[in-house]
């Protein structure tokens, strides 16, 4: 009786096994439809940078036979202030477009379009419009313990709660990010090559003022050292206020959201774009910076 039991097992899975092979059909790549590979321009200006600088790429289509596809080096990409017309030149060590702001400078309340076009007859453009900066009134560091469970063993460790505080523009949209770094010693385990200080970037994410025009604003972040930091002792905190077009803002937002979709089953977050005729981001935003010293 044990003997026939193990054979219905055997004789179920089989089918099961042919069944599903029967859901794995082989299609001819000339019966799949036919898309074009399209532009995706990467930019984003600020009167504080000191180079404008663009990236130019490709999407890959449906049958591809390549990796990672390479930059598009050969284009003709131009910014416009609808006054004033400059090149952006490819530049084979820094693997980007560029040209220099004493060139086109890139002035508050300006609207600039950025135009591109491949030899082989493609075209893409985009406009975004330059905001004003604002100041940061406060920044805030206070800290806590917290227990982390790492390969089942339980450790105590130190974080710290960040706070950015801002005035909102009022009677205006607005759209913020908060960007910064945490500076202090650190006390290393054996899997970390770092010296005895280090700097680690910090997302603060964004916001808009949709509900809270002409308030007093913020965002706030838990910042933990990495799995390689035994303990950390902060020292320094620098933060930075982006207030940004809604180009700049919808595209990092679109992003977020998407890396954070870890659900296979969730309907998939599109990335933003304000490219016509491609993808991408022609964005703007205005910085301004603030620093703490934490005794």
């Amino acid at each position: 009786m044990k003997n026939i039991k193990i054979f219905i097992l055997l004789v179920i899975s089989l089918l099961t096994f042919w069944g599903c092979n029967n859901f794995v059909t082989d299609i001819d790549p000339s019966q799949l439809p036919s898309t074009d590979s399209r532009l995706v321009l990467s930019c984003y200006i600020s009167p504080q940078d000191t180079i404008i600088s663009a990236k130019l790429t490709e999407t890959k289509t449906v049958i591809s036979t390549g990796g990672t596809r390479a930059d598009i080096t050969n284009a003709s990409m131009k910014i416009s202030d609808g006054t004033k017309t400059v090149a952006l030149v490819y530049d084979n060590n820094l693997l980007y477009y560029r040209a220099l702001p004493s060139q086109m400078p890139i002035l508050v309340g300006k609207t600039y379009t950025m135009t591109v076009s491949t030899p082989d007859g493609r075209s893409v453009s985009s406009k975004c419009t330059v905001p004003p900066p604002i100041t940061i009134k406060e920044i805030k560091v206070d800290s806590g313990t917290a227990i982390t469970i790492r390969k089942l063993n339980s450790k105590e460790v130190k974080e710290y709660y960040l706070k950015l505080i801002w005035q909102d523009l009022p009677g205006t949209v607005d759209y913020y990010r908060g960007f910064g770094f945490v500076t202090g010693n650190i006390i290393a385990n054996e899997k970390s090559n770092l010296g005895s200080q280090a700097t680690f970037a910090v997302d603060f994410t964004s916001v808009d003022d949709k509900y809270s025009d002409g308030q007093l604003l913020s965002l706030n972040v838990t910042y933990q050292p990495p799995r390689n930091i035994d303990q950390f002792t902060l020292q320094k905190l620098t933060v930075g206020l982006f207030h940004a077009d809604i180009n700049y803002f919808n595209y990092h937002e679109s992003l977020r959201k998407q890396r954070a979709n870890s659900n296979p089953f969730a309907e998939p977050v599109l990335l933003y774009t304000n490219v016509d005729g491609g993808f991408g981001c022609f964005g703007a935003y205005n910085a301004t910076w603030k620093e703490l010293k934490v005794k």
